[in-house]
């Protein structure tokens, strides 16, 4: 049985040393790609969706033993931060692309990420094939399930995706209930894949998607149907609104969102600039699918064999030659000297033809042909078309110029990453945050007005409870009196020249396990009244109920844009009653700077001191310090030390990524239960310490 156990406990090791390294081999995957040398590779239980927010990439647990699934998925995850998805001005371009073609947010959101996904697999199938392929793989298992799957108009975005990245069976045109699409759109889709996949830059995708909303929004119900149906009127042909995502809280789309919304002008790339210029454009003119024909062929493209298949190269030179037999017509009809004017003139008249058609089921719906008429003016017929002509193609050499800086600037970020480098660093400030070491004796607090005394004899019941229990597990040095080897203790010499007893003779020194805590307390604004409270009340809880058993030291933390540490009590210091009565809120200093703070108290620890931290919420501060500033310097501490965290009334995705699994959630309704939950967790801390 014996070496049984030690197989298995040999297994166990070589699989989390396995592991481990696995880890270390995605994230060296992710910096690689992605640009930033701090990002991190977390696995969150049955999450729905993988997605990263910049700083970690979040991964199911079940891709722990799929390394290839996890390669391929870490690869797309991290492109998009390396590829440029967080400079889309994605805020921007979802308003404008709502306000411009009525569609609903949650719809463009969605089309972007999916336009997104085909740019960023685009680059991966060219830079990195073999991470390509296994995504790939992943997908094609999955493909039987999602074939059965696609049966609505729900499901137009995922199909789209799934054309654009050349699934065979996703090939032909959709039949989806709502969204039968013309063969007139189907070959606009087709136009909008081949220019994404040639220009693979985030303003080929800002293009691609106002393209996309120009075809699809025909196939939304107008807001009149939808208004009677909010009235009581259901119509039953209307089917609801695309959306591919089931939970489009898991999606890297909305972490894109956060990160534009909390980008400063200093942090904003090229690419973020020519983004923000391209949506400003795109405003007020609409793009047309035909129009990317003019975009293409003067901008210098990224890969000019970008992700074209040998069908689709066939395709394109069938379309090539046929395009060269239409020309040749039109120079006969014409009898025209110049081919090119004869090509634009047919383009023209081809938009102008379809423009006539819309107008004129618009015209049949909404007005009087007869009242239209009176209000014509024939002077100005003969100039709007050529003005209009003039501002279009003036419009489109704008256009094509921002495309061309994008796919510069596009190009020379591959030779970054493809150098190795990164160009995401952390945000520096103007100068370098500081801690500020003080007493709480030298502080003006706005403290807790229950002092020390009244909170022991409200709770002195539960105080006596918990001193008993932890007195069972108080450390004894008890002497070894039958040790036949060690110091020589004098008191017992004549015992050995008497009644030659040596049981007492000698004895040795034991060395005493020594139980050190840091509690170390948020006082930053938020945490003013009842959580204060709830924290004070719990530190002399645990205070009284360890006093013989542990050397504790208690820190308040707050700040500006330093860090400001306020020592109440040290390790070898007796508690004074007076500074603990000051505990409370800081009179000036009121937000929170937890790594710094935390990083530089631990730098004061011995090797096995725990630390408890109290506080309400995620770090904020002076000078644009954020959660992301404090996840590094706390995961720093959490490698040398045991590390646990009590938040009250907050609770989020930010614990995870801070403490991992080992914080605990509180209440301020009970000012009680942040104590009694500390008082049991040290106690199952303690057992495990004296085992």
């Amino acid at each position: 049985m014996k070496s049984c156990e030690i197989v298995l406990t040999e297994l166990i090791d070589l699989f989390e040393r396995d592991f481990t390294s696995d880890v270390l081999a995605l994230t060296n995957i992710g910096k690689r790609i992605s640009g930033n040398k701090d990002i991190m590779i977390q696995y969150i239980g049955n999450i729905p969706a993988v997605y990263t927010d910049c700083k970690f990439i979040y991964l199911p647990n079940k891709f722990k033993e799929d390394i290839k699934a996890a390669q391929g998925l870490v690869a797309h995850e991290s492109g998009h931060i390396g590829y440029g998805s967080f400079e889309l001005g994605l805020i921007k371009l979802i308003d404008v692309l709502a306000k411009k073609y009525k569609l609903p947010p949650l719809f463009i959101k969605n089309l972007i990420n999916v336009v997104e996904d085909v740019r960023i697999n685009g680059i991966n199938d060219k830079k990195f094939p073999g991470f390509y392929r296994n995504l790939r793989e992943l997908t094609i298992k999955m493909l039987p399930r999602i074939k059965s799957s696609i049966k609505s108009n729900n499901d137009i975005l995922l199909y789209i995706n799934l054309y654009m990245e050349e699934f065979e069976e996703f090939q032909k045109k959709p039949s989806l209930g709502m969204f039968n699409l013309s063969e007139k759109d189907w070959k606009g889709v087709l136009k909008v894949k081949k220019f994404l996949l040639k220009s693979l830059s985030p303003s080929a995708s800002i293009i691609s998607c106002d393209v996309l909303c120009n075809i699809l929004k025909k196939y939304f119900p107008e807001e009149k149907s939808s208004s009677t149906q909010k009235k009581g009127n259901p119509n039953p042909n209307m089917k609801p609104n695309p959306n591919m995502n089931p939970h489009p809280h898991m999606n890297t789309i909305n972490h894109m969102e956060i990160n534009a919304r909390n980008k400063k002008k200093k942090e904003k790339t090229d690419l973020d600039k020519i983004s923000e210029k391209l949506i400003e454009k795109l405003k007020d003119t609409k793009i047309n699918p035909e129009d990317l024909d003019d975009l293409e062929d003067p901008a210098e493209k990224l890969n000019p064999k970008a992700n074209k298949s040998r069908k689709e190269k066939d395709r394109g030179q069938k379309k090539s030659k046929s395009k060269k037999k239409g020309n040749g017509e039109i120079d006969k009809e014409s009898d025209k000297n110049n081919q090119s004017k004869d090509v634009k003139e047919s383009d023209k008249q081809f938009k102008n033809s379809s423009q006539d058609d819309e107008l004129d089921d618009l015209i049949k719906k909404k007005f009087n042909l007869d009242d239209l008429k009176k209000d014509l003016k024939p002077k100005k017929e003969g100039h709007t078309p050529i003005n209009n002509e003039r501002k279009k193609d003036n419009f489109l050499a704008e256009i094509r110029n921002l495309v061309k800086n994008a796919d510069d600037a596009m190009k020379e970020r591959l030779l970054i990453l493809g150098g190795g480098k990164y160009f995401i660093s952390s945000s520096k400030c103007e100068r370098e945050r500081k801690v500020i070491n003080v007493k709480i004796e030298s502080q003006k607090m706005c403290p807790d007005t229950m002092t020390y005394v009244q909170i022991k004899s409200n709770y002195q019941g539960i105080i006596k409870k918990m001193k008993l229990i932890f007195a069972d597990l108080k450390n004894k040095a008890a002497v070894d009196t039958f040790q036949k080897k060690g110091r020589l203790n004098n008191k017992f010499v004549k015992a050995v020249t008497s009644d030659y007893q040596f049981k007492q003779c000698f004895t040795r020194k034991i060395t005493k396990k020594e139980l050190r805590l840091l509690l170390i307390v948020d006082i930053s604004g938020s945490m003013k009244g009842v959580k204060i409270r709830a924290a004070k009340i719990a530190m002399v809880m645990l205070y009284e109920a360890l006093e013989d058993l542990a050397k504790i030291r208690i820190v308040l933390f707050t700040g500006g844009y330093d860090a400001l540490n306020i020592l109440v009590k040290d390790f070898n210091e007796p508690l004074k009653l007076r500074y603990f009565d000051k505990f409370g809120c800081h009179s000036t200093s009121r937000q929170n700077l937890d790594g710094i703070s935390i990083k530089h108290e631990s730098e004061k620890l011995e090797r096995n001191d725990l630390i408890i931290v109290v506080s309400d919420g995620q770090p904020s501060a002076d000078g644009g310090y954020s959660l992301f500033d404090a996840i590094p310097d706390i995961h720093d501490v959490r490698k040398r030390f045991k590390m646990f965290a009590f938040s009250i009334d907050s609770q989020g995705e930010y614990l995870n990524k801070m403490y991992g699994k080992d914080w605990i959630l509180t209440s301020s309704r009970n000012e009680l239960e942040l104590g009694n939950k500390m008082l049991k967790f040290c106690q199952i801390i303690v057992k495990e310490f004296y085992r």
